[in-house]
């Protein structure tokens, strides 16, 4: 009797249905006067309140930083631009978020960072024209929190997270001028005056000039390469994927979670230094989502052109590999912002990413990324669509986004979708459902919008994902949900 009531208690227990999923409406990627954004951090919460977002995930520039310096002795010729950023006072930006959050709750403040791994230069200051490339290819970081782990994430220009090689030889080189400064500084040498007509004295003086000047030199190279740590990545070369591979692994080990950000965006510039032209270019990088593993997500939705989520391109490659097993985890889409202020054409509204979270906290809605419940949404200041339901079941059990059901071949397959608008009211809309990358439906009507496609499972694994779009820039994109046998 006694097996047989645990048994009941075990069945009725996984025929329950699980704790309802909350949806936290978040922007991912704004930047306060921390770094480069306009807005304090109480700004951002009020315009957050404005337009009914419930979460900020901030990504406080890291290290925007970029130098030049001229071999041998590199730290010692260096030329260096950089703008405000966290990394020297992680601990600082941590209580700053942590003291406003305490005091303004209902929208929750989650910090992370957007880090710069790796540029390179071609180029030469001979030839009077150079070009620092990949300034804009950079990872957002969530979930890093001790302040000693965030201060040595493994980015260019972090001296923290730098080696020792035979560079750093070279320029702790320099310091050396300093034993025969001072000695000419210290040491008062005999020196011959003429008097007159085959008459000399002889007086005892300091080598000022040429002494202090070698105790310039050598001091300087103190200041500027200590503590003599070089980037384990050369900036004279293009390196491939192996700065962010290296980044993202790290993050990783320590329980964050990384994002590529705008991959299909385009960064190009010039300024002139003297008689320098210094340009700068990121080309579009979608092709690096391919070559790099263990990432959490990428920006999928924002207020560009992309291409990587069209059905059968880069994306859905990406989730083929997962279900066939040459990855060892998925990569999720959500919707990136990537604010700094009003002086930009961007508001913090438009681009959201809708986290089904567990509850209203920073642990649920990181919890929310790693594992993919989430979905995208573009949407103007007065009107957007939404998720009502995209859930897949299969033999009686029910899967929701990013969720994984089992189901052999011969299985009944149910897909249920439906998109309502903000407003409750009627609106024009086209909803896609992408199985294995193909467009396998697609169907116009109109909000609340509700539809049930069927099908029966032939045993090999699926990925099914929808988008819904309306009126430009009204559009949904959901994570997928998985169908093994």
């Amino acid at each position: 009797m006694r097996l047989a009531a645990m048994a009941l208690a075990l069945v009725l227990a996984a025929a329950a249905p699980a704790a309802a999923l909350e949806r936290v409406r978040g922007v991912v990627h704004v930047h306060s006067d921390l770094s480069t954004g306009e807005f304090a951090l109480e700004w951002l919460v009020g315009l957050a309140d404005q337009q009914k977002i419930d979460a900020l995930l901030l990504t406080e520039n890291y290290l925007a930083r970029v130098e030049y310096g001229l071999p041998p002795f590199r730290a010692l010729t260096r030329v260096v631009r950089e703008e405000r950023s966290i990394r020297a006072a992680p601990e600082q930006y941590l209580a700053r978020v942590a003291e406003v959050r305490a005091r303004l709750p209902h929208v929750l403040l989650i910090p992370g960072v957007e880090t710069m791994p790796h540029y390179h230069w071609t180029g030469s200051p001979l030839a009077l024209d150079m070009t620092v490339h990949d300034l804009q290819k950079n990872l957002l970081v969530f979930g890093v929190t001790d302040p000693a782990a965030l201060r040595a994430l493994p980015v260019v220009g972090n001296a923290a997270a730098g080696q020792y090689t035979v560079q750093s030889v070279l320029d702790a080189l320099p310091v050396l001028l300093l034993v025969p400064g001072a000695i000419l500084v210290a040491w008062r040498r005999p020196v011959r005056r003429r008097l007159g007509r085959g008459a000399y004295v002889v007086v005892r003086q300091r080598a000022w000039a040429r002494g202090l000047a070698l105790c310039a030199i050598g001091i300087a190279a103190v200041v500027r390469g200590w503590p003599f740590t070089v980037d384990a990545t050369p900036t004279s070369a293009d390196p491939g994927v192996a700065p962010y591979q290296a980044l993202i692994d790290h993050v990783d080990r320590l329980g964050g979670a990384t994002v590529w950000s705008f991959p299909e965006a385009r960064d190009i510039g010039e300024e002139y230094v003297g008689p320098v032209r210094v340009g700068w270019l990121t080309e579009p990088y979608a092709d690096e989502l391919l070559r790099t593993f263990r990432y959490t997500a990428f920006g999928g939705v924002y207020e560009d052109t992309s291409t990587f989520d069209e059905p059968g391109r880069g994306w859905d490659r990406l989730l083929g590999e997962y279900v066939r097993g040459e990855r060892s985890r998925p990569a999720w889409a959500l919707g990136e912002s990537g604010f700094h202020g009003v002086t930009t054409p961007k508001r913090i509204g438009p681009v959201q990413t809708v986290f089904l979270a567990r509850e209203r906290t920073e642990a649920a809605v990181l919890e929310a990324l790693r594992e993919g419940r989430m979905y995208a949404i573009h949407r103007t200041r007065d009107l957007g669509l939404d998720l009502a339901e995209f859930t897949v079941t299969a033999g009686g059990v029910v899967a929701g986004i990013a969720d994984t059901v089992r189901a052999p071949a011969g299985t009944p397959l149910e897909v249920r979708i439906g998109i309502d608008a903000s407003d409750s009211d009627r609106h024009d809309v086209r909803v896609m459902l992408v199985r294995n990358g193909r467009l396998v439906a697609i169907e116009r009507g109109a909000t609340p919008y509700r539809t049930v496609y069927r099908e029966t499972s032939d045993g090999t694994p699926l990925v099914l994902r929808v988008e819904a779009r309306g009126a430009p820039p009204l559009r949904v994109l959901s994570n997928p949900i998985f169908v093994r046998p």
